[in-house]
């Protein structure tokens, strides 16, 4: 806009004018920026760009945020969630990640955790508040210091309150001395409330009232004073003793069953004069003491006696000549009593076997054997000791009377070993073993003469001396079935051969063997039979173990007769001796095709073990009933030898097992013969086996 200078107007006619005079001022014009610049940066425009920002934020975090909802128990617990979370409903919105929160409410132990919540859904957690414990404050009418019980546990209480019990139904039992106990049924909250229980304690004694005579007597009850006679007192229920006592009188106890508020006279107690005192002591001491026949112990000793009574006292000890004594004591009166026990000696003569033994005397050297020694008359331990033997020993009681002998005969120490041995004993399976110590050379097998001989008899030389038990009889039926329950031995046309008592057969010499196995780990031994996959590939000469018998060890036993070979069973001629074993006589002519007609064992197959008399050295049917699978590797020798063979066990390797004896289907010379041999591996009706073991 043009600024114009203002010119005054000019009249034709000067005039005057009284008004001020405008002067004029200086102007500087306004910068305006343009109007879209001033329009953009208004508040209002700033606002508005604000809110639209922070509706786009909102509207992101909507789309993206999950819900995060917690159900808790209590319900009305409070939750605080690390991080922005925003309340919604009954639950939170919050962006996907971990969070850390923490629930809590009044009388509730707090919890706190992480969770994550992922965008692929909402999140709900089930949360449970334990309860914090309770407590109970036990108020008793009287006011008394008590003990608690908590189901029947005593608890630490302080004047009564029992702190920090978790909820639930509980059994108080509330005791207090001279008080009956209380007891009730409570249920604690919990939320760190207090139950408060009101007992109402009742009384739990009686009075009592107790006299004597004389009176004036000290009357105690556990070892508490009570007063004196004639006396009133509370006691407490159950069962008590009182002790009633007066200076030279005798102290009276007396039982008294107390009911809580029951009260009682007592009896009137009689005191009667003190007993006396006496200290007995004797040389040498441990005298043993009777009074009037009663024993009372050993010296040292303190009796109490009746008073005014004369006691007939008696000292004894072993060795020494007893001593008797009489004693009268007055009420109340104390006495020393000294005793010297005079020694008694018998005579006691020690011999041995072999002689020149060193003897000694309650483990003193007292001399060599072949003397009498004078000793005490109580009991001595006497051993008899000699280099090489084991020692003797025994205990006597010499007399004074009558002199003793003690005769000793000493062992070897491989005599006392065998000592120790047992003769006999029952395996695992029940079958008896016999002990058996050769000390023989005999020849097997048999002469070329002799009649019924076969090729495979050769003759040798056998030196048995190995100590081993051996079964007394063959293995029946009921004892292999504990290794194989499901065995049978059959029968022969329509008679049985399975009966419990009748020895097992058709096994193979594997059978046995394994049996033999079996037993050994039954009766923790060392098995001699060893095995690859069920199959025998050789034996362990050294082990403790069950095993067959050797046929040096069978030839052995069913021959030796008092220091000569048998060649029979029953002896050395013909014919068969009655009850001499099985075999196959008249009642077996139906199963075989030769029988003994003039002979009769009762069975037609096989008889059970043991019906027959035992052999010399206590051994059944090593003759008759089975033949007998026997350790041994079948093989022939080429004739006498002049090499003395010891303990022999057979070869390692072959095809054949020796079998030896005859059995119930035999009845030829050649098969009753105790040298016929016979060969085989696998089961038939008429073989079994017995069992062996050698010692270490």
């Amino acid at each position: 806009m043009a600024v114009k200078e203002a010119v005054p107007a000019q009249d034709e006619k000067s005039a005057i004018d009284d008004s001020p005079l405008i002067e004029p001022i200086g102007f500087t014009p306004v910068q305006i920026n343009s109007t879209r610049t001033r329009l953009f940066f208004t508040r209002r425009a700033l606002m508005v760009a604000a809110c639209l920002l922070l509706s786009l934020l909102v509207l992101i975090y909507l789309v993206i945020a999950r819900s995060l909802i917690f159900e808790t128990q209590p319900n009305n617990a409070e939750i605080s969630i690390s991080g922005f979370a925003l309340p919604l409903g009954d639950g939170h919105l919050v962006l996907p990640g971990n969070y850390s929160y923490t629930i809590s409410a009044d009388g509730y132990l707090s919890k706190s955790g992480e969770v994550e919540v992922s965008s692929d859904g909402h999140s709900r957690h089930t949360v449970t508040l334990e309860k914090l414990p309770g407590h109970l404050q036990v108020e008793t009418d009287p006011s008394v210091p008590v003990k608690v019980l908590i189901n029947g546990s005593e608890v630490p209480n302080k004047n009564g309150l029992v702190e920090n019990l978790s909820p639930g139904g509980l059994r108080v039992t509330v005791l207090s001395d001279r008080y009956l106990p209380f007891t009730r049924e409570i249920k604690i909250e919990g939320l760190d409330n207090t139950y408060r229980l009101a007992a109402n304690l009742r009384p739990a004694w009686a009075n009592i009232r107790i006299s004597s005579n004389p009176p004036g007597a000290t009357v105690s009850a556990n070892g508490k004073v009570l007063g004196t006679t004639p006396l009133n007192t509370e006691l407490v229920q159950g069962d008590r003793v009182v002790s009633i006592s007066l200076p030279e009188h005798k102290t009276v106890d007396v039982p008294v069953a107390v009911t809580a508020g029951v009260d009682q006279t007592l009896p009137t107690v009689n005191l009667g004069p003190a007993d006396g005192l006496l200290r007995v002591v004797t040389t040498p001491e441990g005298a043993g003491v009777t009074v009037d026949g009663e024993f009372r112990g050993h010296t040292p000793l303190e009796l109490e006696l009746t008073s005014g009574k004369i006691h007939r006292l008696r000292f004894f000890k072993d060795g020494y000549a007893s001593i008797e004594h009489t004693v009268d004591l007055s009420a109340g009166m104390e006495r020393d009593l000294n005793v010297n026990l005079n020694a008694v000696y018998g005579r006691v003569y020690v011999t041995s076997v072999p002689s020149d033994a060193e003897v000694y005397i309650d483990g003193q050297y007292a001399g060599k054997s072949g003397q009498t020694f004078n000793l005490p008359a109580k009991s001595h331990n006497i051993e008899v000791r000699k280099n090489g033997y084991k020692a003797f020993d025994t205990k006597v009681i010499p007399s004074a009377k009558l002199e003793q002998t003690v005769r000793a005969v000493l062992l070897t120490r491989e005599q006392a070993r065998w000592q120790q041995v047992p003769s006999s004993y029952r395996h695992g399976a029940g079958g008896t073993m016999k002990l058996m110590r050769p000390n023989a050379v005999f020849t097997m097998g048999s002469s070329r003469r002799e009649q019924g001989r076969r090729a495979n008899e050769v003759m040798r030389q056998v030196s048995l001396n190995r100590p081993f038990y051996i079964g007394a009889t063959e293995v029946t039926n009921r004892e292999f079935r504990r290794f194989k329950r499901m065995h049978t031995s059959r029968h022969v046309n329509g008679i049985s051969l399975d009966n419990d008592n009748l020895p097992v057969v058709s096994i193979s010499w594997i059978d046995a063997a394994l049996f033999c196995n079996w037993l050994s780990d039954r009766d923790g031994l060392a098995p001699v039979y060893l095995t690859e996959r069920g199959r025998i590939v050789g034996f362990d000469s050294a082990a403790d173990g069950y095993r067959l018998p050797t046929e040096a060890e069978w030839a052995w036993l069913a021959r030796y007769d008092k220091g000569t070979m048998r060649k029979y069973p029953w002896g050395n001629e013909l014919p068969i001796g009655a009850n001499s074993g099985n075999y196959a006589d008249s009642h077996a002519a139906k199963l075989v095709p030769a029988v003994l007609r003039t002979y009769s064992d009762r069975y037609a197959a096989t008889a059970p073990v043991g019906s027959y008399s035992p052999n010399p050295l206590g051994i059944y049917d090593l003759g008759g009933n089975v033949s007998e699978w026997i350790h041994d590797l079948y093989t022939i020798g080429t004739g006498l030898s002049s090499r003395l063979e010891e303990n022999p066990v057979g070869p390692q390797d072959g095809d054949y097992h020796v079998i030896r004896g005859s059995s119930w289907r035999h009845s030829g010379l050649t098969e009753l013969r105790l040298s016929y041999r016979d060969y085989g591996e696998g089961p038939r009706n008429d073989i079994g086996f017995r069992v062996a073991r050698w010692i270490n």
